[in-house]
């Protein structure tokens, strides 16, 4: 799956907001979660963004019998230079969840802004009810993906 956001900010602009931990645990508190930390650790050229939360998903009947609604996740960054913009990777992990989020991202200059991109997989692995609940979990994690990128968006003007 990938997604994709204009700005209309220079890259450096983006990329200082999108590495903020104030801003990133802001961002969490008002699209709904229950708890955010956040933590950024510069590993000589490379900056990682280190993301605890809490967050409740309703969760359709053939998940609720398994899971509990009330999830903690972690979510790792890993920015680097490339060229006149960043890129990247994340891993997402819902602890207790047998459920992986992997992905890359891009930031890019365009024309008087800039376009930040994420392509991102989500892998699933319960036995008979895998397919479905990666459905799900691929649903969720667009709609919050598109989330971020909005309220990112709204933010840098």
């Amino acid at each position: 799956m990938a997604l994709k956001c204009e700005y209309g900010c220079d890259v450096e602009t983006a990329f200082e907001l999108l590495t903020d931990p104030d801003f990133l645990v802001e961002r969490s508190m008002d699209l709904g979660e229950l708890s955010a930390e956040c933590e950024v650790e510069e590993d000589g050229d490379i900056i990682r963004v280190i993301q605890n939360r809490e967050l409740e998903r309703e969760l359709p009947s053939f998940l609720s019998k398994i899971f509990n609604s009330e999830q903690q996740v972690q979510m790792t960054e890993e920015w680097k230079r490339k060229g006149d913009g960043y890129s990247g990777s994340f891993d997402y992990i819902v602890h207790g969840q047998p459920i992986k989020i992997k992905g890359t991202f891009d930031l890019k200059p365009k024309g008087k802004g800039c376009v930040y991109s994420v392509k991102y997989d989500v892998k699933v692995k319960i036995p008979l009810i895998g397919g479905k609940a990666e459905k799900f979990a691929t649903a969720q994690t667009e709609d919050g993906v598109q989330k971020e990128l909005d309220y990112t968006k709204e933010r840098l003007g």
